[in-house]
C-alpha cells in the first residue's frame, strides 16, 4: 500500500521516537519525553533555546525534539501519545479538544498571531486576490483558519473561497471555476515560499522568518494579522490532561526548562542568534537579528494561559465550525503549572539569575 504525504511523515516521526526510546538509559535515568515543536519561526525559540543549553537536561529530563509541520499532524502524534509536548499555537489542540479529546494549554508565551498573507510582486491589495491561487499548510491547519478569516475581515467572502486537496497534479489548480479564492494546501513554511517563488501560488499565508524573506526578496504583504481584531496563542505549549495528571513532576521540570529558555534567549543575544541560525537555516545577519528583535519583545516571561484567549480563539474556530459556539474554554486551560511554579518563587529565582 502506498502511503501519502502525511503518512509518510507520521511514519518517520514514529521511528526516530522508536529510535530515542531504543537508546541505552544515561547515568542519571533522566525522564524521557518527546516533544515537539511546529513552525519554523522565532516563535519557538526558547524550545530551541533550552535544547541547545542542555537545560532539559540540567532539570533531570532526557527530552527527544522533533519539528512535526502543521497543526493536525502535531495534535494527532500528541493524541496518539508519540509526543508528550507540543510547542504550537492553541488552535489545532483547541479544536480538538471541542471533539472531546484530553488536550489542554498549560502554558502560552505569545497571545498574539506572527502571520501575514503575502502576494507576487504585481499584486498591490487584497483586492487583486479575487481568482488567485493562494497557499496553506494543510486542511482545517491553523493556517487555514486564518486564510478564510483574513479575507473575511479584509472584504472578501468566505463562501467564495475554493480548497483542493493536496497533490502534484499541476492542472488540478486550473480548475478555478467561479470561485474568487482557490486555497492549496502546499505544505510548511520553506514550501510556501518556495510556490510564491516559482510562481504555483499567487499568495500565501506564512509567518516568521519568511515573512521577512518575502519581503525582502520583494513580495508584498497585503493582510498583517498583527493589526486585526484578533487573539490566539501563537506559542503554547500543549499536552493531555491524562498525562500531565499523572506525571506532574515530569511537566513542571518540562515548563522550568522551556521557560529558562526564554530568559536566556533574552539576556543572552549572540546565543540566542547562533541558535536561530541553526533552526532557521539562513546566514543572512540582517535577517537574524530582526528575528531575534522581534521575538524578544513578543514571547513573555510569564506564559500563564488564560480563558480570555481560549474564547478568543473559539471564536475563530466557531466562523468555520459552528458547533464549538457552546463549548467552555475554560476546560482548555490549565494554569495550575505556572501558578505553581509562581508560587514556590520560581520565576523570582530566574529574573535574579538572569538580571541585567
Amino acid at each position: 500500500m502506498l502511503l501519502g504525504n502525511n503518512s509518510r511523515q507520521l511514519v518517520l516521526v514514529a521511528f526516530w521516537f522508536l529510535i530515542g526510546a531504543l537508546a541505552p538509559p544515561s547515568k542519571f535515568a533522566a525522564d524521557r519525553v518527546n516533544a515537539s515543536y511546529g513552525a519554523i519561526s522565532g516563535s519557538m525559540a526558547q524550545t530551541w533555546v533550552a535544547k541547545e543549553a542542555r537545560l532539559y537536561e540540567k532539570y533531570g529530563l532526557d527530552l527527544n525534539l522533533v519539528y512535526i509541520s502543521g497543526g493536525p499532524r502535531s495534535i494527532m502524534s500528541l493524541i496518539g501519545g508519540s509526543v508528550q509536548f507540543v510547542n504550537h499555537s492553541g488552535m489545532p489542540a483547541l479544536e480538538a479538544y471541542q471533539r472531546g479529546a484530553d488536550t489542554a494549554l498549560i502554558a502560552s508565551s505569545m497571545n498574539q498571531l506572527e502571520h501575514a498573507i503575502i502576494g507576487q510582486k504585481n499584486i498591490t491589495s487584497v483586492e487583486q486576490l479575487r481568482g488567485k491561487v493562494l497557499g496553506i499548510s494543510a486542511i482545517a491547519s491553523l493556517t487555514d483558519i486564518l486564510m478564510r478569516e483574513g479575507l473575511r475581515l479584509s472584504g472578501i467572502s468566505e463562501k467564495d473561497v475554493t480548497i483542493l486537496p493536496v497533490g502534484d497534479e499541476a492542472g488540478r489548480l486550473n480548475g478555478i471555476a467561479e470561485k474568487e479564492v482557490t486555497i492549496v494546501p502546499v505544505g510548511d513554511l520553506g514550501a510556501r515560499l518556495s510556490g510564491l517563488q516559482t510562481g504555483r501560488i499567487h499568495g500565501a499565508i506564512i509567518a516568521g522568518i519568511q515573512t521577512l524573506t518575502a519581503n525582502k526578496l520583494g513580495f508584498r504583504t497585503l493582510i498583517d494579522y498583527s493589526k486585526l481584531p484578533l487573539e490566539i496563542s501563537g506559542s503554547g505549549i500543549l499536552v493531555r490532561r491524562s498525562y500531565v495528571s499523572k506525571n506532574p513532576d515530569i511537566t513542571l521540570k518540562f515548563l522550568k526548562a522551556w521557560i529558562e529558555g526564554l530568559y536566556l534567549f533574552r539576556a543572552k543575544p549572540e546565543f540566542a542568534l547562533v541558535t536561530l541560525k541553526k533552526y532557521v537555516a539562513t546566514q543572512d545577519a540582517e535577517v537574524l537579528n530582526a528575528i531575534y528583535n522581534l521575538y524578544r519583545e513578543r514571547l513573555m516571561t510569564k506564559p500563564t494561559p488564560t480563558a480570555r484567549v481560549a474564547k478568543s480563539m473559539l471564536y475563530l474556530l466557531s466562523r468555520s465550525s459552528p458547533e464549538v459556539a457552546g463549548v467552555n474554554p475554560e476546560g482548555f486551560i490549565e494554569a495550575r503549572y505556572i501558578n505553581e511554579l509562581e508560587s514556590s518563587g520560581f520565576f523570582d529565582e530566574m529574573n535574579r539569575l538572569y538580571a541585567k
